[in-house]
């Protein structure tokens, strides 16, 4: 039974009105992908205003944002695919699509900054490196350099050209493509533990049949539980000071571990 204060004229056009969406707040995402927009509240529609002062209906989005754990299966199958290539030539081809698919990520807005607030972030980053390659290089520095000349040699004799590639590789290819895609795009809807684990499983099925890790299985489990470590010092290390902090982590880990035991060994 309608108001009998109330005009029925106005009471129809309320009542027809369509209700305005307001975007979601994605800027703290952890799980899953809501919908795009919501609709408001009519706690949010002021009734005393006038039609021209209600709020404006912001626009529905028709963006969607890319899926990282398809993006995940996509490059695990690449990995098991290219097996039979070159190992540098599967490193750069799996590594390239990792890249890809992170600044896709990072330039359709899916909240990945590298903007640094604190210039002691950094600090902290590379501090961590520090400690955690150092720590590691204690395992040895022949073993290290062995497992690096089985990585990306192949068989061949060490050279400045090939040290020149490994440069390159470890402290940029590799530590970019990894940090927009696993500490950017996937930890952005994933935890530190899911996040580590995914990583340290792309880092073994790259790596491990390039390693000969056959007679030796206990090297293997040693390699496999320092993926674990650092891959999960990265995240942790995005989650508190940022994903610039992370990515100098990963750059001075990586020098430490794959490329410096070899120009000291050979």
């Amino acid at each position: 039974m309608s108001d009998p204060f109330v005009d029925p004229e106005e009471q129809a056009e309320e009542s027809a009105a369509p209700r305005p969406m307001l975007p979601l707040d994605r800027r703290r995402l952890r799980t899953g992908h809501p919908p795009q927009a919501i609709p408001m509240s009519d706690d949010t529609l002021d009734d005393e205003a006038e039609p021209d002062e209600q709020p404006v209906a912001a626009p529905r989005s028709t963006r969607q944002d890319l899926d990282p754990v398809l993006g995940y299966i996509l490059v695990m199958a690449f990995s098991v695919g290219l097996t039979p290539l070159h190992p540098n030539l599967r490193y750069i081809v799996l590594w390239s699509c990792l890249a890809v698919m992170g600044g896709m990520a990072y330039l359709l807005g899916s909240g990945i900054q590298f903007r640094v607030d604190d210039p002691v972030d950094l600090l902290v980053g590379l501090g961590l490196g520090l400690l955690a390659g150092g720590a590691l290089m204690m395992v040895g520095v022949d073993i290290l350099a062995t497992t690096s000349e089985r990585l990306f040699n192949d068989g061949r004799p060490n050279d400045a050209m090939l040290d020149t590639w490994v440069f390159q590789a470890v402290v940029f290819v590799m530590p970019l493509s990894e940090t927009l895609f696993f500490r950017g795009a996937m930890q952005r809807v994933h935890p530190i533990p899911v996040v580590t684990l995914l990583a340290t499983a792309w880092a073994m099925l790259m790596f491990f049949p390039n390693l000969e890790l056959g007679d030796t299985p206990m090297v293997g489990v040693v390699i496999g539980s320092a993926l674990v470590l650092v891959n999960f010092l990265y995240s942790y290390v995005q989650e508190r000071n940022g994903l610039a902090a992370s990515f100098l982590c990963q750059i001075t880990a990586s020098a430490l571990l794959l490329l410096a035991p070899r120009l000291v060994s050979f």
